[in-house]
């Protein structure tokens, strides 16, 4: 049995969104954390909910603020974590904002397929 890239790489992803908003020490990188949490888990919902489509525009929408969100996380651990060390931002919101911008990227790469049998 095949596990579709979405099932496996949602629930990472909502645990590392969920680890910038319990370690975080900025209400806008917790804020952030939880924005992204919610995008990553209704879109999949959302996708799942629909028949699991092929170029599902909506669960591709509704990713969209939890890329804008890992975005924020990762470019506020840089600009304004200028208060802590250099191990704590990485650890805490550089990393975690870089990995959720990339988790969220490659699922909306996979919800944006187009059916392969539609092209022959």
């Amino acid at each position: 049995m095949l596990i579709a890239l979405p099932t496996a790489l949602t629930p990472p992803a909502v645990l590392v969104a969920l680890w910038v908003l319990a370690a975080s020490d900025r209400a806008s990188a917790a804020a952030a954390g939880a924005v992204a949490a919610a995008s990553l888990a209704g879109s999949y919902a959302i996708w799942v909910g629909r028949g699991r489509r092929w170029h599902d525009g909506l669960a591709i929408l509704s990713l969209l603020p939890a890329v804008a969100a890992g975005v924020w996380v990762a470019v506020g651990g840089l600009a304004l974590g200028e208060h802590e060390s250099t191990a704590r931002r990485l650890l805490v919101e550089v990393g975690p904002g870089l990995a959720l911008v990339g988790i969220a990227a490659t699922i909306l790469g996979y919800h944006g397929r187009h059916d392969p049998r539609e092209a022959s």
